[in-house]
């Protein structure tokens, strides 16, 4: 009965968020660099990469504790998005001020990010967004009293690929990730992979990045069809991370998601999966333009970061 339940609210939220989402315009949903309002609480900032200008948002609290080494927490948005918008709708800036920690909000060139098989333009124009997350980490390691052994990666959809493809290529670095709406789709196997706790938070009724495989969906994201699904990254991952065990040895159910995951991993490095019952792709509580939120029923950032605090290097 609780199950049929379940599925029946689903059902319910995925029919008024659908309709929500399908009624707005493109134009709704349009937002130059040029005309964002930058929020008073952000500092905007840019420096020269690779001979272009790349840019972010820092968000500082102003109750930061500094007699101490604070976390970093970088949030990358979403394709066709940008650092205003993510800082708008993932409430990591609520997060910074009540764990004492620094979040920056990098811009991806042309609203994208460049992870190994997505997304365009910054695929398309071969734009380095490794090598810009690197020198920004070092940049930001330099100006504030951050914990190096806490630096932790986050993002939205294009934002969450690229977070997960940073696990994968500079596990040196960050302590955990926990990120939403999309999976790992790196081609590129970094050799000194060191096994690191990873956390995707998916909607069963994502219509962008399906939970299930988008082979034979139809469905395409960014041109592309990808033959995974978020049960098939989770695995990617428990592999990566050369967890024990055939099946999540893990599991925390809720009337609105499910927590599995595998805890027996390399390095402590476990993998998890929460599944959202009543959310598409947009798995913050907040809604964005175009694609709305879970109306309020899970707290994502909250789960992210109870997650990714766990870990250090």
């Amino acid at each position: 009965m609780k199950t049929e339940a379940i599925i029946v609210t689903a059902m319910v939220f995925f029919t008024i968020v659908w309709s929500s989402y399908s009624s707005m315009t493109e134009e709704d949903s349009e937002e130059t660099v040029d005309n964002k309002i930058f929020p008073p609480d952000a500092l905007f900032e840019c420096f020269i990469y690779d001979d272009l200008e790349r840019c972010w948002l820092l968000y500082v609290p102003d109750n930061l504790e500094m007699n101490s080494t604070v976390p970093l927490i970088v949030d990358m948005h979403g394709i066709t998005q940008n650092a205003h918008k993510q800082y708008l709708l993932t409430d990591m800036d609520r997060i910074a001020r009540e764990n004492n920690a620094i979040v920056i909000y990098p811009d991806g060139w042309g609203n994208s990010w460049n992870f190994g098989p997505c997304c365009d333009p910054a695929l398309e124009e071969g734009i380095d967004d490794f090598g810009f997350i690197h020198e920004l980490i070092n940049y930001t390691v330099q100006k504030y009293s951050i914990d190096s052994n806490r630096i932790y990666a986050t993002g939205w959809s294009n934002g969450c690929g690229m977070s997960q493809s940073l696990a994968n290529r500079q596990s040196d670095i960050f302590a955990a990730v926990a990120c939403m709406s999309m999976y790992y789709l790196d081609e590129s196997e970094d050799p000194s992979y060191s096994p690191l706790p990873i956390m995707e938070i998916h909607g069963f009724l994502d219509p962008i990045v399906p939970y299930t495989s988008t082979a034979g969906t139809g469905i395409i994201f960014a041109d592309q069809i990808w033959n995974t699904g978020a049960i098939q990254n989770l695995y990617t991952w428990k592999d990566k991370n050369q967890c024990s065990g055939t099946l999540p040895n893990y599991s925390e159910e809720t009337l609105f998601y499910n927590i599995q995951g595998f805890t027996d991993c390399t390095n402590n490095a476990e993998v998890s999966l929460v599944t959202l019952y009543g959310a598409a792709h947009n798995a913050y509580s907040k809604d964005t333009d175009g694609s709305p939120g879970n109306q309020g029923t899970v707290d994502t950032a909250q789960i992210a970061w109870d997650f990714m605090s766990k870990f250090s290097k």
